[in-house]
């Protein structure tokens, strides 16, 4: 049910792995939401992974393709760290931390899920991690939201760049937050103005001090996603893209979870 870009078909857990710099590996997985042939479609083999409360949550989606979506993202996060664990996906049994914040009962392995419009990103690691995608809106008030809660040189920042500043801006923030489990209004005090692709961030002040690597994604136009690590190691980034099988594909390659 998906496809990567490298081996880890092969492994069960790799997350951990460093590259010839040191640099700690961190598994970011892109997931596809959307079917334009028939967008409130939720395959049942997918949604028959999850536990009674996220088949609940998922039920709570109103608008069109919104339980789709859930049904899709939770499914695929079952399935890819399952697979990392080497466990059934049906099995996993996920706690949630004050916050939210879901973990793995009795597994060391990290993992963040978020989605927006028809994206989600999935991002596994060996120490604690977030991660976060936004659509960016063109409707939204970007330089009043900045002058609200961000600091000077961020607001500048969104002042000469506009809506697509403030949503990179944005999901480096709430991936610091999520790598720590924290609420959304704690990341606002974390300054991420940097201009580089990757860099340690900490803040002076606020409940949340840090320091934390955070990293941009590469993603759709129109999009900006954010992965970020706990600690200022440095790491890098290794991305895989999830997808349900079409019909055409062989019943052979439908019963290997995980792997296309």
């Amino acid at each position: 049910m998906s496809a990567d870009r490298g081996d880890c078909d092969r492994t069960r857990d790799r997350s951990g792995v460093e590259d010839g710099n040191g640099r700690e590996r961190v598994e970011v997985w892109r997931i596809a939401l959307d079917d334009e042939d028939d967008p409130d479609h939720c395959p049942a083999s997918l949604e028959d992974l999850l536990d009674e409360d996220e088949k609940a949550r998922a039920e709570r989606g109103l608008l069109p393709g919104m339980r789709r979506r859930f049904v899709i993202a939770h499914a695929a996060t079952r399935i890819v760290v399952g697979e990392r664990l080497g466990r059934p996906p049906a099995s996993l049994r996920f706690t949630r931390g004050r916050w939210g914040k879901p973990a793995v009962e009795g597994a060391g392995l990290h993992f963040s899920l978020s989605h927006s419009g028809g994206i989600a990103l999935l991002a596994l690691a060996s120490r604690p991690v977030g991660v976060d995608v936004e659509l960016a809106r063109p409707d939204l008030d970007a330089e009043r939201l900045a002058r609200r809660f961000f600091g000077d040189e961020e607001r500048e920042l969104v002042a000469r760049d506009g809506n697509g500043a403030f949503t990179r801006l944005w999901t480096r923030k709430e991936a610091c937050v999520k790598a720590v489990g924290g609420r959304l209004t704690e990341s606002m005090a974390i300054p991420v103005a940097h201009s580089a692709r990757q860099a340690a961030v900490y803040s002076r002040s606020g409940s949340l001090t840090g320091p934390w690597r955070v990293a941009d994604l590469p993603l759709p136009e129109g999009y900006a996603g954010s992965v970020a690590l706990l600690g200022d190691a440095p790491f890098y980034v290794s991305t895989r893209m999830w997808y349900p099988m079409s019909p055409t594909e062989t019943d052979g390659m439908r019963h290997r979870p995980g792997v296309k």
